[in-house]
């Protein structure tokens, strides 16, 4: 029955008393079955009920007992949380913002008057002011080479007998190019044929496993439908797609570029056909010419000499104007500084597809006409093979222990190796086959050593990058021509002086502490700590009035609204940790640290960071900013040593209370365990809750035994009681009662 009439005081005021005489009950079921008091007339099922109602409240108070713990633990883990979440971000050595580390309190303002001369740090202890001179930077031992190509491409000597081989045999080639790797595939190869003819299917297979052999990741072939499709999965380069017009037929593509433009995937639109690779001859050849990037098709036929350069000459100038021109002989050439490739059939003229008036990284060295390919540099010998690219010679060499870099310039056309280090003394020695070939006439330029005059003291260094008093920092350029014949010229200052006519454009570098940072870092410390303690000393000075308002049992909450057992609950869960020990020893602690001398003998206090003087504020820290600045100012280092110790000080206390490690859990870790934690399954509370569900469980099998017992006594009765009704009931009609 509801009560819906009485107010919320009300209700918890018969609440209250309910639940001190024990008589509250959930909604165990109480079974019916059997008679039921038709005999008797008795109500069976409260009778039961009454009967039970001893072990009904021994469950309920279990109960009950159960949920309080559970709410406190949800508490203690609430606490846990925060701890270790102010522990995290200001005691935490892994925290950029942890006052333990010395770096927090470094944090410099620099300022550099001349960008010949960038600060890259500065330490706490620095130079305010350094007057920086720069005569020299120091520079690396450099060999360039001069220009590698010849600027031309050319034709075979004899083109008319390029042109009768190509227009006399099929040309079936198709080839992948993907950064500087390229593989090339011959569609006419026996291996592609089953029973003797040719298979699309066997093509995409020898072609995918190819592509898989030469490490060219992410890029595959797939049939469906008659038709292939071409896809890369490597995002980070596009994929060159070229080879004769017949075998592009062939297999129903087209020579194009696998990019960003078109999801790095192409579909042919006309199926492929293997009965393609018949003997007959091509009709045509297309050549195709690709100047800085922008490409055109040329289409020749067979014909003499002199007919097919024509063709290529208006054609050229066709797509290309006058940058690029092609001789009597056959040579094609580009304008200085461009770059000209040419690929697809370009055979039929007697040029190998990919032939170009500049190396690039993918040129194959037996392009180069050398014999040897391995070469020495600086006592270390690199082998290499025909089918090793620019790039495998760039890669091997710079990866090597030799102590240079090794670098290809595209825009002069030119290779350079310099030593891997900055300053005098090294020198880069080479010898054999690629090292004769190319870089036998080279320049070398010697390396030297940084010349910088700091504060009117000359000093050498290997590198431009250079520390002193406290900054670290790295020269760019010369701040001025301090040499005279070769001779550093020194005033009696010890400054350097200019050369007459010049000028002097010292740089003057400024370093000073980051104040507000420090401060802000301080400050925000400050308002987490008091908000931390505020919150746990809630806890802690709550009044107690879980003991008035026990959890609510089923059956009580069916009496009730949703907000009744809202604020009902509320009054439960409030004063759970009133008074606890542990958090009050915790923020003993806590205060303890701070306001006791770290071990260089200060306080806190002495740099503006005291207690509140409101006694209801239970240890809250208040700063006097003026102060805090000033001592930041004027005792930088003994602000940092202190503020660090009693930050290391602090851990201590929060990983003792909070601390969530295995090894070495903290106190209120043991008692209520972390979630997702070995302490979980081995808390005090976890113990504490299987001991009361074990209990829980021995009085439902004892309340279920005993109502199956009373039913079945009563059961008995009725049947008893209604047999002697049906016997005196018989008696009475046959003595014509």
């Amino acid at each position: 029955m509801r009560i819906s009439v009485l107010n919320f005081n009300e209700r918890v005021i018969m609440m209250k008393v309910s639940a001190d005489n024990n008589s509250t009950s959930t909604n165990y079921s109480y079974s019916s079955s059997g008679l039921s008091g038709l005999a008797s007339g008795v109500d069976t099922e409260s009778m039961v009920k009454s009967m039970l109602s001893g072990i009904q409240t021994k469950i309920d108070t279990q109960n009950q007992k159960k949920t309080q713990l559970e709410w406190k633990q949800d508490a203690y883990r609430d606490v846990i949380s925060k701890i270790n979440s102010f522990q995290s971000k200001f005691l935490d050595i892994s925290s950029s913002s942890s006052l333990r580390l010395t770096s927090t309190y470094s944090k410099m303002n620099t300022e550099s008057s001349s960008s010949a001369v960038k600060i890259i740090s500065a330490s706490s202890g620095a130079t305010e002011e350094m007057e920086i001179q720069v005569a020299q930077l120091a520079t690396a031992t450099k060999m360039t080479t001069g220009r590698i190509g010849q600027g031309a491409i050319s034709a075979s000597d004899d083109i008319t007998a390029s042109l009768e081989s190509y227009f006399s045999t099929p040309t079936q080639n198709i080839s992948f190019k993907m950064g500087e790797q390229t593989v090339e595939f011959n569609l006419t190869d026996e291996m592609n044929k089953i029973d003797g003819e040719y298979s699309v299917d066997k093509m995409v297979e020898n072609i995918n496993q190819k592509l898989a052999n030469k490490g060219m990741t992410g890029v595959s072939l797939t049939l469906e439908d008659g038709k292939i499709k071409v896809q890369s999965e490597q995002s980070d380069y596009d994929v060159e797609i070229g080879g004769s017009s017949n075998a592009l037929s062939t297999l129903g593509l087209k020579a194009m570029t696998l990019s960003n433009k078109n999801s790095y995937s192409y579909e042919s639109k006309t199926e492929a056909d293997a009965t393609k690779l018949s003997a007959t001859p091509p009709e045509s050849a297309k050549v195709t010419f690709t100047l800085d990037g922008r490409s055109t098709n040329i289409t020749i036929t067979n014909g003499t000499k002199e007919e097919v350069l024509d063709s290529l000459r208006s054609g050229l100038k066709s797509a290309f104007g006058n940058n690029v021109t092609v001789d009597d002989e056959g040579n094609i050439s580009a304008r200085n500084g461009q770059t000209l490739s040419v690929s697809g059939d370009s055979k039929a003229i007697g040029i190998d597809a990919g032939a170009c008036t500049r190396l690039t990284t993918s040129t194959k060295l037996s392009a180069l006409g050398m014999e040897s390919y391995d070469f020495t540099v600086n006592g270390q010998t690199f082998e290499f093979t025909e089918d090793s690219t620019i790039a495998d010679v760039l890669k091997k060499v710079n990866a090597s222990d030799a102590g240079v870099k090794m670098s290809y310039n595209s825009l002069s056309d030119s290779f350079t190796l310099e030593s891997a280090q900055t300053g005098e003394g090294f020198e880069i020695n080479v010898s054999g086959g690629f090292a004769d070939r190319f870089l036998s006439g080279a320049t070398t330029t010697a390396g030297q050593n940084a010349i910088v005059n700091i504060d009117g003291v000359t000093v050498e260094r290997m590198s431009n990058n250079i520390t002193a008093n406290g900054i670290t920092f790295q020269a760019k350029a010369v701040t001025g021509d301090y040499f005279n014949g070769g001779v550093l010229q020194t005033g009696a200052d010890g400054k350097l002086q200019a050369a007459a006519g010049t000028e002097d454009k010292a740089a003057t570098l400024s370093a000073t502490r980051d104040t507000d940072t420090v401060v802000k870092n301080i400050k925000e410390f400050v308002d987490e700590y008091n908000k931390l303690i505020e919150d746990l000393n809630k806890l802690t000075h709550e009044s107690k009035s879980y003991k008035d308002y026990k959890p609510l049992t089923d059956a009580q909450k069916e009496e009730m609204s949703e907000s009744e057992i809202k604020k009902w609950e509320e009054k439960s869960k409030t004063g759970l940790l009133s008074g606890d020990s542990d958090i009050n020893s915790f923020l003993t602690n806590m205060r303890k640290v701070l306001y006791s001398k770290a071990d260089n003998g200060f306080t806190l206090s002495m740099f503006g960071i005291d207690s509140s003087s409101e006694w209801k504020d239970y240890g809250k820290l208040e700063i006097d900013e003026d102060k805090l600045r000033k001592a930041i100012e004027e005792h930088g280092d003994d602000v940092v040593s202190t503020f660090t110790n009693v930050a290391t000080k602090l851990n201590t206390a929060c990983k003792n209370a909070a601390g969530t490690s295995l090894a070495a859990p903290g106190t209120l870790v043991k008692i209520a365990g972390v979630k997702g934690k070995v302490s979980e399954q081995t808390s005090q509370m976890k113990k504490q809750m299987d001991t009361i569900n074990e209990y829980i469980k021995r009085l439902q099998t004892k309340y279920d035994s005993n109502k199956n017992k009373y039913w079945k006594q009563f059961n008995s009765m009725e049947t008893a009681l209604a047999n002697m009704n049906s016997t005196s009931s018989y008696l009475g009609q046959m003595m014509g009662f």
